[in-house]
């Protein structure tokens, strides 16, 4: 499930790898981050890498977000980054149907596609069962990093020589 695996490797702003390579080790970005988008009605997705970062910086960041992918591709994820994914989306879950607004959100949007809370609730037994070996193949069937699209953004003539 190629959730888990954006979870794992975007999901935690500071313990996601992305996060912990970029920001905290290399100290490249301000901030970095992702989303995905998986629309319930179309065959389409998205998914969106951000990060904030010195003109001079830029490329770097580019080559470390890369390089991540890459390895993520190559050599998948150890039970221990799957156990720890697993359970901060399965919080946010939690955390998310604690608030009202939120929950209503859901509840509208979840009857506006046909689903009900037993579909959130098989979701995380899905969730729950996933595992390294199945997150790396769908991640491996999903994700070409060739087909990526790159849009950069900012004051480029103050990056230096």
């Amino acid at each position: 499930m190629i959730a888990g695996s954006l979870y794992i490797r975007w999901g935690g702003f500071i313990n996601s790898r992305l996060a912990t390579r970029v920001r905290q080790k290399e100290g490249l970005s301000y901030t970095i981050g992702s989303q995905l988008f998986a629309s319930p009605q179309d065959r389409v997705g998205r998914l969106s890498i951000f990060a904030n970062s010195a003109p001079q910086n830029v490329h770097k960041v580019e080559m470390a977000i890369h390089e991540e992918l890459e390895r993520a591709l190559r050599d998948g994820f150890t039970t221990e980054e799957v156990r720890a994914a697993k359970a901060g989306w399965l919080q946010s879950q939690q955390l998310s149907r604690a608030q009202d607004g939120e929950l209503a959100t859901r509840l509208a949007n979840e009857l506006y596609i046909g689903r009900t809370l037993a579909w959130d609730a098989k979701l995380e037994d899905d969730i729950k069962a996933l595992n390294p070996d199945v997150i790396v193949t769908a991640l491996r069937r999903h994700m070409d990093p060739a087909r990526l699209t790159i849009i950069e953004a900012g004051d480029f003539a103050k990056s230096g020589p």
